[in-house]
């Protein structure tokens, strides 16, 4: 079954199958993990497998970290160095609980870029939903990484704290993304059904074991961070002076997310006048990304109606408040006089 959206692919689902992203734009596939492999993996070419499993926010899953070093920009970290350090935080912790019965080890590495994907397979247990794996990874970053301020530098640079989202998009192995041939494999596994379905974030049955729940790092209920907060976990002395460059002098602020893989600051904006199209839209769909590398901002649009937005950016503007550059600048500087050392 393919579906337009999410929304129609939850309610159209019956029985047990899953709900996989396919192309971008996006259709929605409702499918048991069979059926799926059978008409969309099997005997089709890599670089036409642009799927992705979608992590449904209230359905039990694994524990996964999602590792991303850009070699251009650092091409002296060894991304094998970043897995280890994260699994001499998240192991021991795991091991004080439960039995790891494995932990795969999927990459998809080139000389520009370093990503990796780790899955932790518990003995008899499961994480109640994303939000709690979302919260047990921000308890050891605050709790433990953070006493070492080299590896919590480390940990905020290369570890993507993004990803414990709602119904998160998740590259699948031997998948691909759109005009990238990086393929997501398991050094020394072939691709298989059972290699392709061992790592899913979400099995499709959990009923016979046991659901972990956490809380976050100030002892709440765990929870999907809301857009307006700094979902890396990170809230860096500038985001206040940049928030208010924003407010006063492009536009009121509806939500906020950060990338830790681009370095860059997204702001929905509260503006429907769209330089693209020349007019309104009806709704709010205008954002700009900020780039903390040149600190440069480009104005972007949401909407998918007109084929003049799709994709479409302006140039790129500095931002004119030398404070607020400064105050990005000694941040900057902050955290790679921290890794050097």
């Amino acid at each position: 079954m393919i579906c337009s959206s999410l929304n129609e692919a939850k309610t159209k689902r019956n029985g047990p199958k899953h709900i996989y992203a396919v192309g971008v734009p996006c259709k929605y596939v409702v499918a048991t993990p069979k059926k799926f492999w059978s008409k969309f993996m099997d005997n089709v070419a890599a670089a036409d497998r642009n799927y992705f499993e979608v992590i449904e926010e209230d359905e039990p899953c694994h524990l996964y970290v999602d590792i991303d070093v850009d070699l251009t920009k650092y091409p002296s970290i060894d991304v094998n160095s970043v897995v280890q350090l994260v699994r001499r935080y998240i192991d021991p912790v795991l091991r004080d609980r439960f039995t790891i019965e494995q932990t795969i080890i999927a990459e998809s590495n080139s000389e520009k870029k370093g990503s990796v994907h780790m899955i932790y397979h518990l003995k008899d247990h499961i994480w109640l939903n994303n939000a709690n794996v979302g919260a047990f990874m921000r308890g050891i970053m605050e709790k433990q990484v953070r006493q070492n301020e080299a590896d919590y530098a480390t940990w905020l640079l290369f570890v993507d704290m993004c990803v414990y989202s709602r119904n998160r998009l998740f590259r699948m192995l031997g998948c691909t993304k759109p005009n990238d041939p990086r393929v997501k494999i398991i050094p020394g596994v072939p691709l298989s059904y059972q290699s392709w379905s061992n790592c899913k974030i979400q099995p499709l049955h959990t009923g016979d074991l046991e659901k972990i729940e956490t809380t976050e790092p100030d002892g709440s209920a765990a929870a999907y961070k809301g857009r307006t907060r700094s979902m890396h976990g990170n809230n860096p002395g500038y985001l206040n002076a940049l928030k208010s460059y924003v407010s006063e002098n492009i536009s009121s602020i509806r939500g906020m997310s950060y990338s830790p893989e681009y370095k860059s600051w997204l702001f929905n904006l509260n503006d429907r006048y769209c330089v693209f199209r020349g007019g309104t839209h009806g709704k709010n769909t205008i954002y700009m990304l900020v780039d903390l590398d040149s600190i440069t901002y480009t104005k972007r649009c949401w909407s998918m109606k007109y084929d003049c937005c799709k994709g479409s950016r302006t140039n790129a503007f500095n931002i004119s408040d030398q404070s607020v550059v400064d105050s990005i600048n000694a941040y900057r500087k902050k955290i790679f006089s921290i890794r050097k050392s």
